[in-house]
């Protein structure tokens, strides 16, 4: 039950960020441009300075772990060419959709296995020190707050609506749970995975960061808005940084 709890402390407090998005949507529309921006410096910060440190320092010899990144990068990079081949196929689009038209079926996923391995952190945390549990929930919410203020902005921007947005990112977070239960259930195997996994996710974010999110940034700022665009990203960089270290 206490991590049943610790589950929801973090997943309740890492959608407080979004609902902020959707009950101001009239005026996150005006700074959209400026959001994309933060949202990859957030998926940027979380995977720099957070997955991918915790996993290196989780194992003794860090090579494999750069190799699980690739594998989540390629992953991603597979899994987007057949979305826009199959799924979209017969579709018109404009020119600017051509790398985006994906992005959201990419960023449920990615922050779905996200949530799975916060709720395993949270277990391996646990069972090493009670307290750290409740600790670790805290510290999974603290960092997934700007990252689901982009999130939000984005999938509005692509058109849907306040209520889709709000349950899609629901339903994500309840992946937590099913993180906690599977690593409670089997702590002993898949403790020794978890830094891989990390990394793997850790490629995803990167991947939607700078092919998917960097480019429409560009696409949108074109020769004007430098401070718009630069002011944002260094923020989000700062924050995620910040709250890591704390």
């Amino acid at each position: 039950m206490e991590l049943i709890y610790y589950g929801l402390i973090a997943g309740v407090l890492s959608l407080a960020g979004g609902l902020l998005v959707i009950w101001r949507v009239k005026e996150i529309k005006k700074i959209m441009t400026s959001l994309l921006s933060f949202a990859a410096a957030a998926f940027l910060g979380v995977s720099f300075l957070d997955l991918l440190p915790e996993a290196v320092l989780s194992v003794d010899e860090p090579h494999a772990v750069f190799i699980a990144f690739l594998i989540g990068v390629t992953v991603f990079f597979i899994l987007e060419r057949s979305l826009m081949k199959y799924l979209n196929a017969g579709h018109e689009h404009t020119e600017s959709d051509d790398h985006t038209e994906s992005l959201p079926a990419l960023i449920i996923l990615g922050d779905s296995m996200h949530n799975f391995l916060d709720g395993m952190a949270i277990v391996i945390a646990y069972i090493a020190e009670p307290a750290m549990g409740l600790t670790t929930a805290f510290a999974v919410a603290a960092h997934e707050v700007p990252q689901e203020i982009g999130e939000f902005a984005i999938l509005l921007d692509r058109g849907w609506s306040r209520a889709k947005v709000f349950l899609v990112n629901l339903f994500s977070s309840l992946a937590i749970f099913a993180g906690i239960a599977v690593g409670y259930v089997l702590i002993d195997s898949f403790a020794s995975w978890l830094p891989y996994l990390l990394a793997g996710v850790a490629g995803m974010f990167t991947y939607i960061a700078l092919s998917e999110l960097v480019p429409e940034i560009h696409h949108r700022a074109r020769h004007k808005h430098l401070y718009r665009v630069l002011v944002p990203f260094i923020a989000g960089l700062l924050l995620i940084g910040y709250l890591v270290t704390f």
